[in-house]
């Protein structure tokens, strides 16, 4: 291993030594954004160039010494392609920035190409080789290339100038080389009369006094030791970009076709989808790296730290498959491809039965994320298949039971392991008695039990449903029962209600006092709780909630009853749009309609409205 201080200058035009740069394919694609990289590096860059200016005619100044800029570091490997004359480099590390640079430094050598030629024939010896170096092998003109092909085709058309039409996946390349340009632009164009001398200042900033540190391993060097070990401190890549490195570094180890590995069980990953973030607070982490946690949660059944996921990896790959890579990576992709859907269902859900995108949409609602294995290991097998769906309707009926009756969440991770181990203990097809029969054999506690019948009842008649249930979980118990009322009375199919922007609506308004409503009657006080205080609790129970359009909440907010009722009439037709939740709210016939809306109202309603609910989520006795 030999650590060199380099300038772009010795990294991409040294006479001695041409050499081409290539980003291996376990590499992540290019990432880096505006604010965060770009910017900062232009302020660098560009105060380099003020810096070099020579001052104008008639101004003094003392001459100040000019500290270079330094880039940070990069990890090279020599490789066995090589073109002519041209050395081929694998970037072990430090592709994002080496990438940049090369942009940088093209987007200034279009700049410069109107502005001062010379400086411009400059540039282009550090982003492009002589042709007599590379022959004829147009793939090779670069100084830099990356690995993904998306990447690759953005890069060499920007590159060229050549921009086509038609949108690209990686507009990221194509964001950079225009936004470095723009600024470089402006910055010549300050004084026109001096374009050349400040052109050869920006060349001079970017060429001379920017340093990297360049590490170039031997041939005796293990590159994915030393990529684990530059990424296991400070702010990491992310642990799928290792679990991808081992596996294309072990391929090739084992003599298989890293092209075909990468095309036909890892392209999956290169979708943008996978370094999205998901979850929430310190738990948020790339959709990558949450898949990798669930997947070796699943396959292990034992509870894995996020830091201990690459670890784990490794070892499962050695012990499962006796490390052969590819059958490893073709599991990996497979359930990764399930993992995306499920994530996506609302995107896909057109092959999907209406009971299980319903789950789906429910178990989001839900954030009971740690289930995932569990799911993700069910609908691998066969979505379609009845005792899967059955499966999920019990696990659904498990949450949102407990969720109604306010009970603690903190052990649904080991909840989740163990249903899992459940059913893979047993055949698949018996997976919905398997989950169903753990649940009601577990401890009558709160932290574990199948809320009874009974429990759910007393809970949705006397309780407050928001407050403890937020208003989107709220809208989707009502939802449901919405979607029982159609299906199971007036139609055959439940509408979409996931299309229609619903809220939640208060029929006794909350702000009670300021609109006008009558006061509680005094007989409702009992020896704990004031009139007013029943009132208060009773308002947010699912008896006086309904759903309701969005564009109608400024027509109900502080209404009287007699007129909200006129307006839950309209909402309740036969039309496609038509809520039955109003319509059975109203109990038609109009001449039937309350008169008034008080208590014993909401508590009539709330007891039909909990008798439908654990119909709707039933609980074997």
């Amino acid at each position: 291993m030999e650590v060199h201080l380099r300038t772009p200058e010795t990294l991409f035009n040294d006479p001695d030594r041409p050499v081409r740069y290539v980003v291996p394919d376990y590499q992540r694609r290019y990432v880096w954004k505006q604010e965060d990289q770009w910017e900062p590096l232009r302020e660098d860059v560009l105060r380099l160039a003020d810096q070099l200016v020579k001052p104008r005619r008639g101004r003094r100044q003392e001459p100040q010494p000019i500290v270079p800029h330094f880039l940070g570091s990069i990890v090279l490997m020599p490789t066995d392609d090589s073109a002519s004359d041209v050395s081929t480099l694998a970037v072990v590390d430090g592709q994002q920035r080496l990438l940049t640079l090369q942009l940088m430094l093209d987007a200034a050598r279009q700049q410069c190409a109107q502005r001062h030629p010379e400086t411009a024939r400059q540039l282009t010896a550090l982003v492009r080789h002589r042709s007599a170096d590379y022959g004829s092998d147009a793939g090779h003109e670069f100084k830099m290339m990356p690995s993904d092909d998306e990447d690759q085709r953005a890069y060499r058309d920007v590159m060229r100038g050549e921009l086509r039409t038609e949108t690209y996946e990686s507009p990221l390349i194509i964001d950079a080389h225009k936004r470095f340009g723009d600024w470089f632009g402006r910055w010549l164009d300050e004084r026109p009369r001096e374009a050349g001398q400040r052109a050869a200042a920006l060349y001079s900033a970017l060429a001379h006094h920017l340093q990297i540190a360049a590490i170039e391993l031997g041939a005796e060097d293990d590159e994915q030791i030393i990529f684990e070990t530059l990424n296991s401190r400070g702010t990491p890549l992310r642990t799928f970009a290792l679990v991808r490195n081992f596996l294309l570094s072990e391929a090739r180890r084992q003599g298989a076709d890293l092209k075909q590995l990468q095309r036909d069980h890892l392209s999956e990953f290169n979708l943008r989808w996978w370094v999205r973030e998901t979850g929430t607070g310190r738990q948020r982490r790339s959709h990558a790296d949450a898949f990798l946690h669930h997947w070796l949660t699943m396959k292990t059944t034992q509870e894995i730290t996020l830091g201990q996921a690459f670890r784990c990896f490794k070892a499962y790959v050695a012990n499962e498959y006796d490390g052969r890579i590819e059958q490893a990576a073709v599991d990996l992709s497979g359930y990764a491809k399930r993992y995306r859907e499920l994530h996506m269902w609302d995107q896909t859900h057109d092959h999907l039965s209406v009971r299980f995108g319903n789950f789906i949409r429910r178990w989001n609602t839900l954030q009971a994320d740690v289930f995932m294995p569990l799911i993700l290991w069910l609908w691998a097998e066969d979505e379609s298949d009845t005792r899967v769906s059955k499966a999920f309707a019990v696990l659904e009926s498990y949450l949102i039971r407990r969720l109604i009756c306010g009970l603690d969440t903190r052990g649904y991770p080991e909840m989740a392991r163990q249903l899992l181990r459940r059913v893979k203990e047993n055949p698949r097809k018996g997976a919905d008695k398997s989950i169903e029969q753990h649940l009601l054999a577990v401890p009558d506690s709160p932290r574990e039990r199948w809320p009874t019948d009974l429990e759910v009842i007393h809970r949705l008649e006397s309780e407050r449903l928001r407050g403890p249930v937020s208003a989107t979980r709220t809208r989707m118990i009502l939802e449901a029962i919405e979607m029982w009322f159609q299906a199971s009375h007036w139609r055959t199919q439940g509408a979409d209600l996931a299309k229609q922007r619903l809220t939640v609506e208060h029929i006794l308004p909350q702000d009670w006092r300021n609109a006008n409503w009558p006061a509680p009657k005094p007989d409702l006080a009992t020896r704990r709780e004031t009139a007013e205080d029943v009132r208060n609790r009773l308002l947010h129970s699912i008896g006086n909630l309904t759903l309701v359009p969005r564009q109608y909440n400024s027509k109900l907010a502080r209404s009287t009853w007699t007129r909200k009722s006129e307006l839950y009439g309209e909402l309740s037709g036969d039309g496609p749009d038509g809520l039955k939740l109003n319509a059975d709210l109203l109990r038609p016939p109009r001449a039937s309609w309350p008169r008034v809306w008080n208590e014993e109202q909401i508590e009539k309603r709330s007891q039909r409205l909990a008798r439908r609910v654990v119909k709707i989520w039933p609980r074997p006795s």
